[in-house]
């Protein structure tokens, strides 16, 4: 079988994909706005829209995010599902940004922001939900955590759930991984690799999107 070289994600092939995007509303588009300008964390309007059509593709009522920041992806998940966003946010002032920005785009009664440590957040309840995305790889404090995560997701998942994880890539980090979140990240992904329950890949969008399914 032949091999197809793969066509490297510029800078400018990356304006052309998010050229033929849907628009985005003024929300949203004030939020890229802000994330552009401002250095805050956001999964920007590409990974957006991949996290809506997964969630609309697989059915899912309800959804955790770890790690919300200004609340630019939790407008993405709860577009996306038809129930609940429960999402988790440790800075006060961020997290009061964010249920500004969900109020503004009439989603403040779908989505829950709590200001608490992800992985607490997920090992502390039992209820099973249709999709976890993980936006704080980037953020853990080493390996012994994400395997916490992991653990507590795949628990919290419900047959057929999805599992997401943002900066699945860590631009490129992760062929040499010399700081503690490129080896958080190559962690991460060996345990999604080589867990049997789930079918997974890597969709090489912005920074790396992980895609895994619980097998049902």
């Amino acid at each position: 079988m032949s091999r197809v070289a793969a066509v490297p994600v510029t800078p400018e092939l990356e304006r052309y994909m998010e050229s033929l995007l849907p628009e985005r509303d003024p929300v949203l588009r004030r939020l890229e706005e802000e994330i552009e300008t401002t250095g805050v964390p956001g999964v920007g309007p590409a990974v957006g829209q991949l996290l809506c059509l997964l969630l609309r593709a697989a059915r899912c009522h309800d959804a955790i995010e770890l790690g919300c920041a200004i609340g630019y992806s939790a407008i993405w998940l709860a577009r996306g599902c038809t129930g609940e966003v429960v999402t988790t946010e440790l800075d006060p002032d961020r997290a009061a940004r964010a249920r500004r920005n969900l109020a503004d785009a009439g989603l403040a009664d779908r989505v829950r922001v709590l200001e608490e440590d992800g992985v607490a957040c997920l090992e502390r309840e039992e209820r099973r939900v249709d999709c976890i995305f993980n936006d704080l790889l980037n953020s853990f404090p080493d390996e012994a955590t994400v395997d916490r995560c992991f653990a507590a997701s795949l628990r919290r998942l419900r047959p057929g759930g999805l599992l997401l994880a943002d900066n699945a890539l860590r631009r490129g980090e992760v062929l040499r991984p010399r700081s503690t979140g490129a080896r958080n990240v190559v962690r991460y992904n060996a345990l999604v690799a080589a867990e049997p329950r789930l079918e997974s890949l890597i969709v090489p969008l912005r920074d790396g999107v992980s895609i895994a399914r619980l097998r049902g």
